[in-house]
């Protein structure tokens, strides 16, 4: 089952029942407690729900469209997806001809991807699915760093995918993220990251791309210290002050103004 119609799933059953649990989606859908945690960030991006200890709630302002059109709609409703498009481009902006980039798996991520095929001479490693469908037939040079595919996730990965990295080096990697505090770092509920210490050391910059609302939470599990990252790109409603703290550990930040979307 692809994403968009697990989505439309748990939203049929939140309105039924106005509450779900990351155990229902897990026995309705035969998914991993991962993929279930990871679509309720999404939907949560897209204000349909709130993230609730275990699972998710409906709250009073979020309107649900009539289903089945929710399959068609979510994909460019909310302003989370205007954040992560703007974020995109901007990302790709730092992108220069003749470079070799890491684009890790996320949303945000695929955004990066979509603005890459005119830079000349480019190269780059991925476990994305849709990022190596995204770049095919362009003149992007794909590598993919290979590993089981995993269809609900739409990622290829393995224990040794990370060790598949370590053979190349990298002008810079763009990772994705669940969750940035200062004292936490940078948090994910993905358990198909690759080594966050082996990808610092072997790029020249470290790129975090994540909308302001990742901002100030901590998701499942910290992927790396915020002194990993060299540059973080975000959007115009990230809180002011924790820009400043990020600047006052070093870190560029590139703040990309937001368009909403029709």
């Amino acid at each position: 089952m692809l994403a968009q119609e697990r989505y439309e799933v748990i939203l049929e059953m939140l309105q039924e029942s106005n509450i779900i649990r990351i155990s229902d989606i897990v026995a309705k859908l035969r998914v991993s407690n991962e993929t279930a945690r990871r679509d309720l960030e999404t939907l949560q991006d897209q204000k349909y729900l709130k993230r609730v200890h275990g699972g998710a709630i409906l709250t009073d302002n979020i309107n649900i469209p009539n289903l089945p059109g929710t399959l068609q709609s979510l994909p460019k409703t909310g302003i989370s997806y205007a954040e992560k498009v703007t974020i995109g481009k901007k990302a790709a902006s730092l992108v220069k001809n003749g470079e070799t980039i890491l684009l890790d798996i996320g949303s945000t991520t695929l955004q990066i991807a979509k603005n890459l095929k005119t830079i000349r001479n480019l190269t780059v490693l991925t476990t994305s699915l849709p990022i190596v469908n995204e770049l095919a037939g362009s003149e992007v040079n794909v590598v993919v760093l290979g590993g089981k595919l995993f269809p609900d996730d739409q990622v290829m990965y393995s224990p040794f995918t990370s060790e598949v990295f370590e053979k190349y080096y990298v002008d810079k990697s763009f990772i994705g993220c669940g969750g940035v505090t200062i004292a936490g770092g940078v948090t994910d509920y993905s358990e198909y990251c690759l080594d966050r210490k082996v990808v610092k050391a072997h790029s020249s910059k470290m790129v975090l791309v994540a909308d302001s609302e990742k901002f100030g939470h901590n998701a499942l599990a910290q992927v790396c210290p915020l002194a990993c990252i060299d540059i973080i790109v975000s959007d115009s409603n990230l809180n002011k002050d924790f820009i400043d703290s990020c600047r006052d550990l070093g870190i560029e930040m590139v703040i990309a103004p937001l368009a909403r979307l029709e």
